[in-house]
């Protein structure tokens, strides 16, 4: 499929991303942004992506592997995060007498993660 990138669709792509020419996937990611935050102008969304590449482009592709480790780590995060929010498990008891969050400086016993 041949897209014609004639002036007129220049100029109506970049008006619709405050003068950015954003196209493809990147136009995708775009709006999905907005979606998720509402709030969110496209102008704002539309740095925050370039925000996003620019840090891709520094890390991943210069050091893959650290990359992946990165990335490992904040699925871990998340992951406690999200049981820290869903259960009571991380409440003040036995496992954690400080009744900190299961993330926060010190680990609770229940999200302690051995392989991290």
């Amino acid at each position: 499929m041949a897209e014609e990138c004639t002036p007129t669709y220049i100029g109506r792509v970049r008006n619709h991303f405050h003068g950015k020419w954003v196209r493809g996937l990147c136009a995708e990611a775009v709006k999905e942004r907005q979606q998720r935050e509402p709030d969110l102008a496209v102008g704002g969304a539309v740095d925050a992506h370039a925000a996003l590449c620019q840090r891709f482009n520094s890390t991943v592709r210069l050091n893959p592997k650290l990359s992946l480790a990165s990335s490992m780590r904040d699925i871990a995060r998340k992951s406690c995060q999200n049981r820290a929010t869903g259960s009571d498990s991380c409440t003040a008891g036995a496992d954690n007498p400080s009744g900190s969050a299961c993330c926060g400086a010190a680990r609770a016993g229940c999200c302690a993660l051995p392989y991290v």
